[in-house]
């Protein structure tokens, strides 16, 4: 009996030892499984950590299209894109750096040669390619001279639809980049001014009643002065601004031109495209004159002197004679039609024989009224006969031009 019990005892023991070995394997596979799933949760942790870098980035650059460019990337020669747009816009602000000022989007020699000036400029290992260090310097300009791209319309039929153009952040007031009027000769910039600055400059330019925080104390740019459409006694002064601005030109037959004496014309409409007309002037004289444009806030500009000589007042240019026929042609008559490009008086010299000239001509008819659209009629004539004829004209000055000859043939009967 108590070797049954023990047997029984020992059984039990055997079971109770049995089972806390099992649930204590099980525990230490489940641990096992536990840090297994926390390895991986710091895997996707990271990935995820990556992920919203890269997201970070992209989000930066996107703000960098819709706002002020910012070169985030290194740049090399044959890489090309809108960076490389703002790369050469920044090189070409200074003329003796980019003198060729070609904003391509193609990093090509004249690129590289580029920013081998400006790293020597800034004191850096002169390699042509954009790395960290230059990167940093130009990123600095672009601060000085705030970039965008912004939408460019092709046109309604051209078919190409919308496209992204660089453009300059210029708020009203201020001056674009020297270096980029240079380019052209400052008859406009190598990059144009943004027609619309990017929400989020706009919003730190303006308050909350829409007007511009930033006190205006520049004065317009006055670009593309010249005279045009010149007569005997008017011509069209013509320039343009970088901001909505009055117009005034100085005129005077002397020179140099005095502001604070000579005869004015001006408009007080705010534009960027000036034009006067100027009238009541002598004719064959020498005129010098001055532009100026003012501001909403009064900062005024003044041009340097130009000149312009008008026409002679006495008409030394015959008419211009085209369209010579011979139409409604009858038995015995026609009719010689002409026009001239001023008014003058008519007249056809005609005969059966040719060469047709004044002195051997036969016969000839005539008008005195100055007209433009010429119409006489031959009469008398023989049937079935060939007539060779010219047509004159005279102007009011008495500039008298002569057609080429012709040929027409009456009707038999």
């Amino acid at each position: 009996m108590k070797k049954t019990v023990i047997w029984i005892l020992a059984i039990s023991l055997l079971f109770v030892w049995s089972g806390s070995a099992f649930a204590q394997t099980a525990t230490t596979s489940v641990s096992a499984q536990i840090q297994a799933l926390l390895d991986q949760i710091k895997v996707l942790q990271a990935q995820i950590d990556t992920l919203r870098a890269a997201e970070e980035q992209i989000k930066k650059a996107q703000e960098s299209v819709q706002g002020t460019l910012k070169l985030i990337r290194g740049l090399r020669e044959g890489m090309s894109g809108d960076d490389i747009k703002a790369l050469q816009a920044i090189l070409a602000v200074d003329a003796g750096i980019y003198p060729e000022a070609l904003i391509t989007g193609f990093y090509g020699k004249f690129t590289v040669a580029a920013v081998k000036r400006f790293q020597k400029k800034f004191g850096i290992e002169m390699l042509g390619i954009v790395g960290p260090r230059t990167l940093e310097k130009l990123n600095k300009e672009l601060g000085r001279n705030p970039l965008s791209l912004e939408d460019e319309d092709e046109g309604e039929d051209s078919g190409r639809g919308r496209g992204k153009r660089l453009c300059a952040i210029v708020p009203p007031g201020h001056l674009i980049a020297p270096g980029w009027l240079r380019g052209h000769g400052g008859e406009r910039p190598v990059v144009l001014v943004c027609q619309k600055l990017p929400p989020g400059i706009e919003k730190k330019l303006e308050g909350e009643d829409g007007t511009s925080q930033l006190p205006d104390k520049i004065a317009p740019v006055i670009t593309g002065v010249t005279a045009r459409d010149i007569t005997s006694s008017s011509t069209l002064v013509a320039w343009a601004t970088n901001e909505n601005a009055g117009s005034k030109v100085w005129l005077g037959t002397s020179t140099p031109l005095s502001t604070s004496s000579a005869p004015t014309m001006s408009s007080g409409t705010l534009t960027k495209d000036h034009r006067l007309a100027l009238t009541s002037l002598g004719a064959n004289t020498a005129y010098y004159y001055i532009v100026g444009s003012a501001d909403k806030a009064g900062n005024a500009a003044v041009s340097g002197q130009y000149s312009f000589t008008t026409k002679s007042g006495v008409d030394l240019n015959a008419p211009l004679i085209s369209e010579v026929r011979a139409t409604s042609i009858a038995v015995n008559s026609s009719h010689i039609l002409w026009t001239t490009d001023e008014s003058a008086t008519s007249k056809v010299w005609y005969a059966t024989t040719t060469p047709v000239t004044i002195e051997n001509s036969v016969a000839s008819v005539s008008s005195s009224a100055l007209v433009a659209s010429h119409d006489l009629t031959l009469t008398n004539l023989a049937t079935s006969t060939t007539y060779y004829y010219i047509a004159v004209s005279a102007d009011a000055s008495g500039n008298a031009a002569t057609s080429s000859q012709s040929f027409f043939t009456t009707l038999s009967q």
